[in-house]
Order: structure tokens, then sequence, then C-alpha cells
């Protein structure tokens, strides 16, 4: 997979020491409210519906005295080592930011103020999760991707935000080969929706399709209760999904072609019924924040064969 394949652009950069597994942080100009929601207001926008390409710093920060000697923060200083100058990373953020404290959990929050945070303790303070994230496999260099002048305007300055790419850096990441991470807080990307879900009447043989499509998706680390409303969202995505599609008079076969209303017309029956909606992404579902672009429309024949297919590939992945 390519940074091109993606289903956004790459719409910013953020440089940071190491990669981010859960969250992106940003540091306001002070601890009040307003700080807080003016740096939410930009990063918002900055990053608007797309991705977030990480960049790791060529100098690694230096700890409040006594923390110099800190597990932490000679892990960390050895792990950046290694990252130093390059392209570590692609995001997908949560638009509404979380406060870090409930991202961490209180005593770890406090750990990492003592250890970073000058004067006020606001470091990171606006954190947005992490609900969809890559590894760029081979790490580049910065420079060698993007070039002198690019590296010049996205970094060559400090920047409390994100720094905005043009078409051009976009066109010089777009080749770069990645790979899906498992997003930690994929969780908190569905969290707002799974209301909508929990509220809407949605068809038993819908579900029954979405639960099948859903089979092989093993969610790790989750409840069962976590799970059934997982399956309950897809669903309702699987359906706005379906009207979508019967709105703009898009009824075929995404696979073979097959037009129902050739065969319904002047019968009764409703062209929308001989089309099964299918999860293209079955083994994604908890990893990343699944969207409308993850489903498509099968006949039943080709959503026959798309489930042999996907078993099969399954046992392989196994058996290697």
């Amino acid at each position: 997979m390519r940074i091109k394949d993606l289903a956004h652009p790459i719409t910013a950069a953020k440089a940071d020491w190491l990669a981010g597994t859960s969250w992106l942080g940003f540091t306001p100009s002070d601890s009040s409210g307003n700080a807080r929601e003016r740096c939410r207001a930009v990063i918002n926008s900055q990053m608007g519906n797309g991705y977030v390409i990480e960049y790791a710093t060529l100098k690694y920060g230096d700890p409040n005295p006594g923390f110099e000697s800190s597990p932490k923060y000679i892990q960390g200083q050895a792990a950046h080592r290694e990252l130093a100058g390059k392209l570590i990373a692609v995001h997908k953020l949560r638009p509404s930011p979380r406060p870090l404290q409930e991202i961490l959990g209180e005593f770890e929050y406090n750990q990492l103020q003592d250890m970073w945070a000058e004067g006020n303790r606001h470091r990171w303070s606006v954190a947005f999760p992490i609900v969809e994230t890559y590894r760029i496999i081979t790490t580049p260099f910065a420079r060698d991707i993007l070039g002198a002048e690019a590296m010049q305007r996205l970094f060559g300055h400090p920047s409390a935000t994100l720094r905005p790419l043009n078409d051009d850096e976009r066109a010089r990441i777009a080749d770069l080969e990645i790979e899906p991470l498992r997003a930690e807080n994929a969780w908190i990307g569905i969290a707002d929706e799974i209301a909508m879900a929990e509220r809407s009447q949605i068809s038993s043989q819908l579900q029954n399709q979405i639960d099948r499509d859903l089979a092989l998706s093993a969610m790790e680390g989750m409840t069962e209760e976590q799970k059934r409303k997982i399956r309950k969202r897809a669903a309702w995505l699987a359906e706005r999904y379906a009207r979508q599609r019967t709105r703009e008079s898009r009824l075929l076969c995404d696979d073979c072609g097959f037009d129902p209303q050739s065969r319904t017309l002047g019968t009764g029956v409703k062209p929308r019924s001989i089309l099964d909606v299918h999860h293209k992404n079955p083994l994604d579902e908890g990893v990343r924040v699944t969207t409308l672009s993850d489903f498509c429309l099968l006949c039943p024949n080709c959503h026959r064969f798309a489930h042999a297919l996907a078993r099969s590939s399954a046992v392989s992945i196994r058996a290697g």
C-alpha cells in the first residue's frame, strides 16, 4: 500500500521526537481555556479531513533537571537516534481533541509534565487521538523525499501547530510505502457515532450481511459489548451507504456490473433488494475508523465469491 492509496490526502505534517502511537499533542500558548480552544481550532483547520504525516526532528528535547538519567528518557533518546530526520508515520486524527489527562490517566500525565513542562503544566495538553495509523516502511530521510526547499518551508522553523502541505509536497510523498498498524484509540473514533447507531432501525438482513463480513475480524482486546457496538455501527454505516447509492441511482454490482433493474422492471421487485452491501475491509474493523468508502454493492454471486476469497486469504495467512 502507498500513501496515494489512502482514502484522503495528506494535508499537513507534524514534527515530533518519536512516532505517535495513540495521540498527537500540541501545546497551547498558555493554560487558559481560550488558548486551548484557539489551538484546537487551528489544528482542525490545518488537517481538515485529511491525514497527517509525521517527521522525526533532528534533535531530541532536553528534559527538566533531574530527569537526564530517567529510563524513559534514555529509551526515548535511543529510539530517536534511529529516526532523526526521517518520515516515520501517517495518522488520521479524531477532529475532537481529548484532554491529555483523559487519554493518559492522571498519573502518567503528571509524570510527563514533571519531565517536560516549563512553568505551567500544559505541555501537549491539546491532544488529538490517533484513530488510524500507518508505518512508513522505508522511513526515508525527509530531505531526500521533499528536497531542501520544502524542508526549509515545513521544518526550518519551530511551530506549535501543524505544517500544511502543498500539492507538490503531496506528490513527492505519494509513492511512499505504508503498512497499517493497530490504532490504540480507534475506539474513540467511533464512540460519538455509536449512540446514533444504537437508536437506528437496521434490517436484520443487512445486519446479518455485515456480521458475516466481520466474522474474520478478531477485534482483539475488545470486550464482547464493544464488539457488538462496532458491528451495530458498521451495519448503520452500511445502511447509510445503501441509501446514498439509491439516491445517486447507482444500484449495480461493483464487481461484475450486474444491473438489477434489467431484471426487475415491471415485476414489483425493488432493485436494491437484489444487491448486498459488502464490507471491503473487515480485518480493519476495530483497528481503524471505518467510513462509507469501506463498503460496496455486490450481487449475491459476487458476494459469495468475496467471502470465499476472504476465507482463503485468512487460511493462507494463518498457514504462513
